[in-house]
């Protein structure tokens, strides 16, 4: 019968190759162990170029014979081969000698014998059954990096087509890949890949952002499990083993990028730590600072209790959730200073007041009214007294009370509430401060100190509860600011920290904005841009961590007692 001539007859890419390559099987025995079962039988001698091929059948063998450049390749299976192993110069595979009993084809003829290697091969020739690909792609884009493929040409000819340049948004170096590492990274790696293809020098940058809190977070609860608390080690020690933990582990973010296919210049990846971009952050600390931008002050900020320190407004998420606001009857004090005035409960010796945080009462400084309200004005000028601590407070007139909401009255508590804050600064109030670093009361709160803020919450309620205070309870749709990286519910704080003045920056963004000069896409989301901007408050740049940029300034004091109190 007659077949193609490049058809192997028998499986094993070797053989598939010396057919299709001419190659001679002449090759010098070594020793190797005897083979038994069918072995395969390879001989060759030379004939005319012809492109058939013959096919003999007997009781001990069967063969057919290639044709192949000019010569004949012969290939027979024999049950019951016993013979030495030849290796086939540069093939990397194994022949036998001939078995006894089996003539030769014209020539001295061998058996070919599978090895591992050519079994790899022929995996890799043989097309899956289903495609991998994890293999394939890995494979690819481990190609592309090793080749440079990602890499600017610098110099290249044709400059007029341009550069493009793109800094990628540090992922947190504690990330695991999720939605918006996708979106970000597919619409970038679009431009980036669209610039080449229009003739561009593209430099597209990585880089892994620090994450102060996160990765700080992540370290503190692995020594915990071991029963080491970030105070036993020390600050230098304790920065040291979070080194370790991004040596270990942060590169999987960026491994989880390369899997998305960024086609970025990963020799020049940078981490924020880095001491070129530490050098950065200082050279900018020092000039915003020269310029007037960064200052100290005590200023509102988002406290983090668990974490024990002050985090920015993008770090906090608001959640949706149904809360309560509680009503109750803040006490006038008499004209002539003697205590709570005299009446009836309606309107001279109480005034009513709704709040969704009864704790903080015990931090009030005024009791805001609108000046428009009739049923209030009357009282502006007047002192109210704060419950269960005795302080005499203001009663306030603002335009900017709403009349609708509540009971139209409006207790102040400037130094943990941000909208309180501005009011406190616009009337000179007292900013009084009743809550320590971890949540828990202060020395302000009379009795209630030491107590856990939402503890101190119910305590409260049931003090006004006995004391005939409290009128009732209603449930109320709210927006509760939660920490992005802790999870608990941030505390508005007046705190010591470092800011950075924002409207001088803010300014100058809007107007290229609106002038045209730098567009947003899509163009609906101008008016979130704008928003944001135009209501923006100094930054808080400072954090009370010790894994992060340290802010470059130091302090004078005359002794120790003054440093520790500082």
């Amino acid at each position: 019968m007659a077949f193609r001539a490049q058809e192997p007859t028998f499986r094993g890419s070797l053989a598939a190759k010396m057919l299709a390559r001419g190659s001679t099987c002449g090759a010098r025995p070594t020793a190797a162990p005897s083979l038994r079962g069918s072995a395969v039988v390879v001989g060759h001698g030379s004939v005319d170029a012809a492109t058939t091929a013959t096919t003999t059948t007997t009781s001990r063998s069967r063969s057919r014979s290639h044709v192949s450049r000019g010569r004949v390749y012969f290939a027979t299976r024999v049950p019951g081969a016993r013979c030495a192993a030849w290796r086939g110069e540069g093939l990397n595979t194994s022949f036998a000698a001939r078995p006894a009993g089996v003539s030769g084809r014209r020539d001295r003829p061998v058996v070919l014998r599978r090895t591992a290697a050519s079994e790899a091969r022929q995996r890799q020739r043989t097309l899956p059954k289903y495609f991998d690909w994890k293999e394939a792609e890995g494979r690819l884009y481990g190609w592309w990096e090793s080749e440079g493929c990602f890499r600017p040409i610098d110099g290249r000819s044709g400059a007029e087509e341009g550069k493009f340049v793109m800094a990628m948004p540090p992922p947190n170096v504690t990330g695991a890949l999720h939605m918006g590492h996708a979106m970000f990274v597919t619409i970038e790696d679009i431009m980036a890949r669209h610039a080449r293809m229009c003739g561009k020098d593209v430099l597209w940058i990585p880089g892994t952002d620090h994450a102060g809190i996160a990765t700080q977070m992540v370290v503190e609860k692995s020594l915990a499990a071991e029963g080491v608390a970030k105070a036993d080690l020390g600050r230098e020690a304790f920065v040291d083993k979070v080194w370790e933990w991004k040596e270990t582990y942060g590169h999987r973010i960026t491994d989880q990028l390369r899997a998305l296919g960024a086609s970025c210049d990963w020799s020049r990846e940078s981490f924020t730590l880095d001491d070129n971009l530490s050098a950065a952050v200082v050279e900018a600390f020092n000039r915003l600072h020269d310029e007037g931008l960064i200052y100290r002050g005590s200023y509102m900020v988002n406290w983090s209790p668990n974490l024990q320190t002050a985090v920015s407004d993008l770090e906090v998420e608001y959640s949706d959730e149904t809360g309560t606001l509680y009503y109750f009857k803040y006490p006038i004090a008499a004209a002539d200073g003697s205590g709570a005035a005299g009446g009836d409960e309606e309107g001279v010796s109480y005034l009513p007041v709704a709040t969704s945080r009864p704790e903080t009462i015990l931090g009030d400084t005024a009791v805001a009214v609108n000046p428009s309200d009739p049923r209030f004005s009357h009282l502006i000028g007047s002192k109210a007294i704060v419950p269960f601590v005795g302080r005499e407070v203001p009663i306030i007139g603002d335009e900017g009370v709403d009349v609708d909401f509540g009971t139209g009255a409006l207790k102040v508590t400037p130094a943990h509430d941000m909208n309180d804050y501005a009011l406190g600064k616009k009337h000179g109030l007292e900013f009084v401060r009743i809550m320590n670093k971890d949540g828990t009361l202060n020395g302000e709160c009379a009795e209630y100190a030491g107590l856990d803020r939402f503890e101190a919450r119910e305590r409260v309620w049931s003090d006004l509860e006995a004391c005939g205070m409290a009128v009732r309870t209603e449930a109320y749709e709210t927006r509760v600011p939660k920490s992005q990286r802790g999870g608990e519910v941030i505390e508005p704080m007046l705190s010591e920290q470092w800011f950075v003045e924002m409207k001088p920056l803010a300014d100058p963004s809007l107007d290229l904005v609106r002038r045209g000069d730098v567009k947003i896409v899509p163009q609906r989301f101008e008016k979130v841009y704008n928003n944001w901007l135009e209501n923006i408050q100094d930054w808080c740049i400072s954090r009370q961590l010790w894994w992060g940029h340290r802010i470059p300034a130091w302090y004078c004091y005359e002794g120790r007692e003054e440093a520790e109190r500082g």
